[in-house]
């Protein structure tokens, strides 16, 4: 594997956390700590063993050196990241318990990434040796400068042959409306190959029209991946379901439908959770990971970022730091007990 390199463009942020499962209201002191979706993609795929590389702009102060930090603790190549403007993205997390759900309220606007030009980046030098880039759609509502760079990358992809993976990752705290947001993400599939999507994306924002009304939403779901799939060149719709029986208890399953039209899925698994956020990009990494051992083989794909992603909510932070011995460890020894049938 050490010949794949994966490079994502996106924000990273500090993340402060009240301690002990208190409110913000309550906190008198808060837990710093750095995330940001494609970011913690990329620091999980760096421990399950491959080379990455992480594209954004922070500022040129102690926040920015310490998210830098941050990045090259778990081996993310940071060499082309663009310092300059004043302000880092941050997030407050509320971490939900029994009955009282999780909350993230967001302090991001005006911060480095969203000042981020073109003429800042060396693309040739960016994309030495990548062979495969990350994308999701919070990073899409950043503004038109992110916009302008992320599609400068997507054309380099084209370009050059490289995998695109998109994650849609819809945040309506980030979108004034879907009707904002949908040209953007009409516009980025048509690069990609593998996308993280369920029927609301497809259906609401991207507009994919069923010639019959399903009322079963996992065949639902299944019709609408396989009109998007024929639609476009994209080969592979992923996504997963979670059933919230309390904030710390959940169940999760994964899915995935196919260029050829077929339908797989895994779990669920139930499990406690420690810390939510993050989940999807763990799942997200899971999946590429497994998808660059044998891109013919979804199933495993499904697998491993199943497992990912449960274990990462047993993990505090935002990233996944597991190898891949421990993910495979977990699948054949507590992943077939857990699973619900």
């Amino acid at each position: 594997m050490a010949k794949n390199k994966i490079l994502a463009f996106g924000e990273i942020m500090l993340r402060l956390t009240p301690p002990d499962y208190t409110t913000i209201s309550q906190a008198r002191n808060f837990i710093a700590n750095y995330g940001g979706g494609e970011a913690n993609v990329l620091v999980s795929l760096s421990h399950l063993g491959h080379k990455t590389e992480f594209l954004t702009k922070l500022p040129d102060n102690q926040l920015g050196d310490s998210a830098i930090k941050h990045l090259k603790s778990h081996g993310v190549n940071t060499d082309n990241i663009v310092r300059g403007a004043s302000n880092i993205g941050m997030y407050f997390v509320e971490t939900g318990f029994g009955g009282r759900p999780s909350k993230v309220i967001y302090n991001r606007k005006h911060s480095s990434v969203t000042r981020i030009d073109i003429e800042e980046i060396d693309f040739e030098e960016l994309f030495k040796g990548v062979t495969w880039f990350h994308l999701s759609g919070i990073t899409l509502a950043l503004g038109d400068n992110v916009r302008k760079v992320a599609f400068e990358c997507l054309e380099y992809c084209k370009k050059n042959n490289v995998t695109v993976s998109f994650d849609f990752n819809f945040r309506s705290k980030l979108w004034d409306s879907i009707e904002e947001a949908r040209p953007h993400f009409k516009k980025v599939v048509p690069y990609a190959k593998i996308l993280f999507a369920n029927h609301f994306d497809i259906g609401e924002i991207l507009e994919v029209k069923l010639d019959k009304e399903i009322e079963d939403v996992t065949e639902r779901k299944i019709a609408l991946s396989r009109k998007l799939i024929e639609q476009s060149n994209v080969e592979y719709v992923f996504g997963t379901e979670r059933i919230v029986h309390t904030a710390t208890d959940n169940s999760l399953s994964s899915y995935c439908v196919c260029k050829d039209g077929t339908f797989k899925n895994e779990g669920p698994i139930r499990f406690s959770i420690y810390d939510r956020i993050g989940g999807g990009d763990a799942f997200a990494s899971g999946v590429i990971h497994g998808l660059i051992k044998n891109f013919d083989d979804p199933q495993y794909a499904l697998k491993f970022g199943l497992a990912t992603s449960v274990l990462e909510h047993t993990l505090y932070g935002d990233v996944s730091t597991l190898s891949e011995k421990e993910v495979e460890e977990f699948i054949s020894t507590n992943g077939n007990a857990a699973i619900q049938r």
